[in-house]
């Protein structure tokens, strides 16, 4: 019933128009280094490894009392308003209250403390083939697609200067008057006026529209890192598996999107999913869905920037937010990656994965998970000799 999510970009380019959030004090000069050789980056990188979030003291502290505590979530201030919902995958949080739609100082503290959440980047390789089944009760065997892994490594940790202390290089802007994008209206345009809209100025906009309906959008956006040099080093980590199927490398943004929708009871519809459901059984999307599209008026104008290097004075280098370069986290990672590859597993890694990788005892499994484990190993092997996971 409602719109399809837009496709949102795993890295882009910066605007013109930049307004920093907060004043990020300058870091200590032992985090000043800089990754471009691999062989540098490497050094003392046993030590280096990323923590787990909950190592932090003040994120332990008496608040956990009242419940689980977000260590990510920006500390102070009034509590925000609760998301109407989400989507399925994770990358659009919707908001439907009227105090976003009618007081523009409300929406602007609000989206800027919006802006103060991470978006969340994952690396993610995904490995299929297909195999032909014979159904029971059906002549002809049917072909499906069979998962051999999906592995995925999150790299919030690497937005952030200190991530204790909650300091990084975020920044929020607002398009510049060249690029393409809604700004209030249902098909992306340039602006024909002078000057560059700041994010007060266009929270003010949206709230003055007469638009029955009306959705304001904050992106989070990722940029700093050279993802096809990582595709590339990935891709080719899978084909020294041996690996004869078919292999995706990806580079999905969770918690990357941010809708505010004016309240009224078609919006509060079209992002209800039981009503969603009941609107495509029916067929009756083919009537609303169109009627929506264009009668939403939309502002995509304002971004939240998160790099994850700056450049430097020296041409082609550049300073790394958590000192952890493409090459230096691929060192770090591939031996990990690789082992839950072979391992066929379909999970989230984390430190415990990185340590087992290193020939570092991961705790509890005993004599039986050493046996476990060696057969595992004894399994890679083979196909690494045999190759895997060719269609069938």
């Amino acid at each position: 019933m409602g719109d399809p999510d837009a496709d949102t970009p795993s890295h882009a380019g910066e605007s013109t128009a930049a307004i920093s959030l907060y004043p990020t004090a300058a870091p200590p000069a032992d985090g000043m280094r800089y990754m471009d050789d691999p062989t540098l980056a490497l050094d003392g990188i046993d030590d280096d490894l990323p923590p787990l979030y909950t190592d932090h003291e003040e994120f332990v502290d008496g608040e956990s009392s009242r419940g689980p505590v977000d260590p990510l979530m920006p500390r102070g201030g009034a509590e925000l308003v609760r998301p109407f919902g989400q989507d399925a995958d994770g990358t659009t949080t919707y908001y439907v209250d009227a105090r976003l739609d009618s007081d523009p100082k409300f929406l602007l503290d609000h989206i800027t403390r919006l802006a103060a959440l991470p978006p969340r980047p994952f690396v993610r390789l995904r490995g299929t083939h297909r195999e032909r089944r014979r159904e029971q009760g059906k002549d002809r065997p049917a072909s499906a697609r069979v998962v051999d892994f999906d592995v995925r490594v999150e790299l919030t940790h690497l937005l952030y200067t200190d991530i204790g202390r909650q300091q990084s290089w975020r920044s929020l802007v607002t398009a510049s008057n060249f690029e393409k994008v809604r700004r209030g209206t249902v098909r992306a345009q340039r602006a024909p006026e002078e000057g560059v809209p700041g994010v007060e100025q266009w929270c003010h906009r949206f709230c003055a529209s007469a638009a029955g309906l009306r959705c304001f959008t904050l992106e989070r956006r990722v940029d700093g890192w050279d993802w096809d040099l990582l595709r590339r080093r990935l891709e080719a980590l899978v084909r020294a598996t041996n690996y004869r199927g078919r292999c995706e490398v990806t580079f999905p943004v969770a918690n990357a999107r941010v809708d505010v929708y004016n309240a009224c009871l078609a919006n509060r519809w079209r992002l209800t999913r039981w009503i969603c459901f009941l609107f495509y059984a029916s067929l009756l999307f083919l009537f609303t869905w169109p009627w929506l599209h264009f009668a939403t008026k939309r502002w995509e104008t304002v971004t939240a920037a998160w790099p994850m290097s700056r450049p430097t004075a020296v041409p082609g280098r550049r300073r790394y937010a958590a000192g952890v370069s493409e090459e230096a986290w691929y060192g770090m990672w591939a031996k990990a990656i690789q082992r839950a590859m072979l391992e066929r597993r379909d999970a989230e890694l984390d430190q415990r994965d990185l340590e087992a990788s290193r020939g570092q005892p991961a705790g509890g499994d005993g004599a039986l998970g050493d046996v476990l484990r060696a057969g595992v190993e004894a399994m890679g092997v083979v196909n690494r000799s045999f190759g895997w996971g060719g269609d069938q």
